[in-house]
């Protein structure tokens, strides 16, 4: 297998591929992640995202990629019954989240505003399918789901090249048909440098959601990513990482977070209807795979 890396989306974009690849081959990976980060991450004033957020309540005519993306949210929003919820701009910010993770990550952040904001439950906008444009009702977050949906997308290109998959931040995507299963090693949230269980997939994508990654201070209180949609704060779960396989990399993104914020027992639940394998880790320790507890680590 060959093997490339570049940096995107604030993480290491990885690509194990059968096939060599050459500039011209990569040339279209590298513009369609420098396309989505540029349409929509919230942390670049000129993102198209940025200028969208700027100009809730107005219909906003968008490209083809942010409606692809918003239609998406949609269908995870009314899916999940409002745990997945894009609305949670205004509560990250809130909570001190309101620069990329790489500048934050293990720092205190000064707060000004601690007042609590709870998200609507409501879907925060309306699409007009024949204007292609958007209508918000508040500030929209698209990171998490914009991530996987361009992995898919990448996916799709690399597979008229050969077999293999894409890996950014953790979110893995398989394409072609492997030769055999591919073992995923899953790590301690609480110990980077350990792995403690493994799930082995042949088709489809893996994501985490965990808890320990991405946080931060504020007051001394330590704060995550993970918006619990009905209290405006961040979630209190006693799962604090949730690896489950999907069949493309946009729905095992937004399951594994649908499945931490609903705890265990319901979470659990969600994982049956799926049909998908899964791994949680508690804060206990406890590792949950597969519908069994296999102890403390």
């Amino acid at each position: 297998m060959y093997t490339y890396r570049f940096n995107s989306m604030s993480t290491i974009v990885q690509i194990s591929i059968s096939h060599e690849m050459f500039a011209n081959d990569m040339m279209p990976i590298y513009k369609l992640f420098e396309s989505i980060e540029n349409t929509c991450s919230r942390f670049r004033e000129d993102s198209e995202l940025s200028r969208i957020n700027q100009q809730v309540g107005k219909d906003i005519p968008v490209s083809n990629e942010i409606f692809a993306i918003l239609k998406e949210a949609d269908r995870f929003y009314k899916e999940t019954e409002g745990i997945f919820n894009p609305s949670v701009l205004s509560a990250l910010e809130t909570s001190g989240y309101s620069r990329s993770i790489e500048y934050i990550k293990g720092q205190e952040v000064i707060v000004h505003d601690l007042s609590t904001n709870v998200p609507s439950l409501s879907l925060p906008f309306t699409l007009n399918i024949r204007k292609q444009s958007v209508v918000l009702l508040s500030t929209i977050d698209l990171g998490g789901i914009a991530k996987g949906w361009v992995i898919d997308r990448a996916s799709e290109l690399l597979e008229r090249t050969g077999y293999g998959f894409i890996n950014v931040g953790g979110d893995i995507r398989i394409f072609g048909e492997l030769p055999r299963a591919l073992n995923i090693g899953i790590e301690s949230p609480f110990d980077e440098k350990q792995i403690l269980s493994s799930i082995q997939v042949t088709n489809g994508a893996v994501a985490t959601s965990t808890s320990m990654k991405r946080k931060w201070l504020v007051n001394g209180e330590w704060k995550h990513h993970l918006i619990d949609t009905h209290t405006g704060k961040p979630s209190e779960s006693h799962i604090v990482s949730a690896t489950i396989t999907a069949p493309s990399a946009l729905e095992a993104d937004v399951w594994a977070k649908t499945v931490l914020l609903l705890g265990e027992e319901k979470g659990r639940e969600w994982i049956k209807t799926k049909d998908s394998k899964a791994v949680l880790i508690n804060k206990m320790r406890e590792i949950w795979k597969g519908g069994e507890q296999h102890g403390v680590v």
